[in-house]
């Protein structure tokens, strides 16, 4: 049985840390038909790529993996998943990240689930993942972790180092998938940037910013994305 979603994978050339990400050789695959593969296996309706760069659309072409092009326009992969989904008629969309060639299909699978389950009961505009993490003594400021109220409500996203439990050590690593609400998509890219999206560099803190809802589940599996060239070679030993 096939979900009843949008599923779009956001892809820039662009990248500070590390350009050309989406073309990066991982074994004889590129990273973005790694997650495009692994995307059509959580088995939504429809699955694409999103893109503003004409390198990366033209190589889904030749590997025959779904893509449209987008404005450049776009400071955020979220915004770029809202353009995309005016065009289609789902009343969710799944924001899947381009840099995260070992997701967890299980998971993206239960996120859906959980969500709309969730959603009979509770209101709310997005839905996203965390896996619970013992705390070490290298911090990585890359990594996005997140605290919840009672509820399963999100209420901060942060780079800085913040524990979940003391006790136990832990805390609560953000795994940047997005599940939206579509009509609350549509109101994204016209939501005001504020203080702590802009200080913490991500854009859900947006959402919690403008007084909507983020919904969190634990994931049961924990996932490895690409943020820099150090992040690469750890990929490609594991896919060795």
């Amino acid at each position: 049985m096939k979900f009843n979603v949008l599923l779009v994978i956001p892809a820039r050339y662009a990248s500070t840390r590390l350009p050309g990400k989406p073309l990066k050789k991982i074994g004889n695959k590129t990273m973005i038909q790694h997650v495009y593969e692994r995307a059509l296996k959580v088995n939504c309706i429809k699955t694409l790529v999103a893109t503003d760069d004409k390198r990366i659309l033209n190589h889904c072409k030749k590997n025959k993996i779904k893509c449209v092009m987008t404005k450049k326009i776009h400071t955020t992969g979220s915004d770029r998943v809202s353009e995309v989904s005016k065009k289609y008629k789902f009343e969710w969309v799944l924001n899947l990240q381009g840099d995260e060639p070992l997701i967890n299909v299980k998971d993206v699978k239960n996120l859906i689930r959980k969500s709309i389950l969730f959603y009979k009961k509770q209101k709310f505009s997005v839905a996203t993942l965390y896996f619970k993490k013992k705390e070490t003594n290298k911090f990585n400021p890359n990594e996005a972790r997140l605290i919840l109220n009672k509820n399963k409500e999100v209420i901060i996203f942060t780079r800085k180092k913040i524990t979940n439990n003391s006790k136990e050590n832990t805390y609560l690593k953000h795994i940047g998938i997005f599940l939206y609400r579509k009509k609350f998509l549509q109101k994204f890219s016209k939501l005001k940037e504020r203080f702590l999206e802009r200080d913490q560099s991500l854009e859900q803190l947006r959402v919690i910013e403008n007084g909507y809802k983020i919904i969190a589940f634990r994931a049961n599996n924990l996932t490895r994305g690409v943020d820099s060239y150090r992040d690469l070679c750890n990929i490609r030993k594991k896919f060795k």
